[in-house]
């Protein structure tokens, strides 16, 4: 329930549907779904059925995809981001793996809730605690020369050698830029976990907050179109248009 309407919708965290059978198939299940409002996130890379049902739509989107490549993949980023990752090093940030899911999801709700973003706690503590009992599944955490915890993320593997930034977080900091220097050496040790453990493609997770997707893009990171696939029962589009002008088109 959602709005206190009946919904079907792929969760935040979740990044996608997974692999679906074929567009037939896709569209089949969207015209039979009953409920007010539906919300289907379909994987990066993949597009949108040519013909959708009645009241349906999609949404273009995107993530940023980095292909790794060389001993060290942190070679390649940008000379700027190079730079952040020098001087995090040289402020005595350090990072290490981490399996305190209280602190990851305190650093997670921080960020969200300074963006006025909502989220569930009480669904995302279980979600994590699962998660992080799969062996694919990396956790971080940055410490400042202070030794207090500045940012975290929990990192998962994916189809195709993929490794995803799945959940991120970081506390305010006092000192102007410390939280973006501890989230590129966060980003950095994820990446490097990941290369040594065979991924080739680290995914940032996409973000429609510009300010998020800016950041990630200066890691050299390319924009891989997603779709969302929205459908809406007409007596609920004037309501949903105000709640979520996002599930629109624009």
């Amino acid at each position: 329930m959602k709005w206190g309407v009946q919904a079907v919708v792929t969760p935040p965290w979740a990044q996608d549907i997974g692999p679906y059978r074929d567009d037939a198939a896709l569209c089949a299940a969207l015209e039979a779904s009953r409920t007010t409002l539906t919300v289907l996130d379909l994987p990066a890379g993949t597009s949108a059925p040519h013909k959708l049902p009645r009241h349906s739509w999609a949404v273009p989107r995107h993530t940023r995809h980095i292909t790794m490549s060389g001993e060290d993949p942190v070679e390649q980023w940008p000379a700027t981001r190079r730079k952040q990752l020098k001087r995090a090093e040289r402020e005595g940030m350090t990072v290490s793996r981490s399996s305190n899911l209280g602190l990851l999801v305190e650093l997670h709700q921080a960020a969200r809730q300074r963006k006025g973003i909502a989220s569930q706690e009480s669904q995302l503590k279980p979600l994590l605690e699962e998660l992080l009992a799969e062996p694919s599944t990396h956790a971080w955490v940055v410490r400042n020369a202070r030794q207090d915890a500045v940012a975290g993320g929990v990192f998962h593997a994916a189809e195709t050698g993929r490794c995803v930034y799945g959940f991120g977080g970081q506390f305010r900091s006092e000192h102007p830029g410390e939280s973006s220097r501890a989230t590129v050496l966060l980003i950095a040790a994820a990446m490097r976990h990941a290369a040594q453990e065979g991924a080739v493609t680290f995914d940032f997770g996409g973000s429609m907050d510009q300010g998020v997707d800016r950041f990630y893009a200066e890691f050299g990171a390319e924009a891989i179109p997603k779709v969302r696939l929205v459908k809406i029962s007409p007596w609920w589009k004037p309501l949903m248009r105000w709640l979520r002008p996002d599930l629109f088109a624009q």
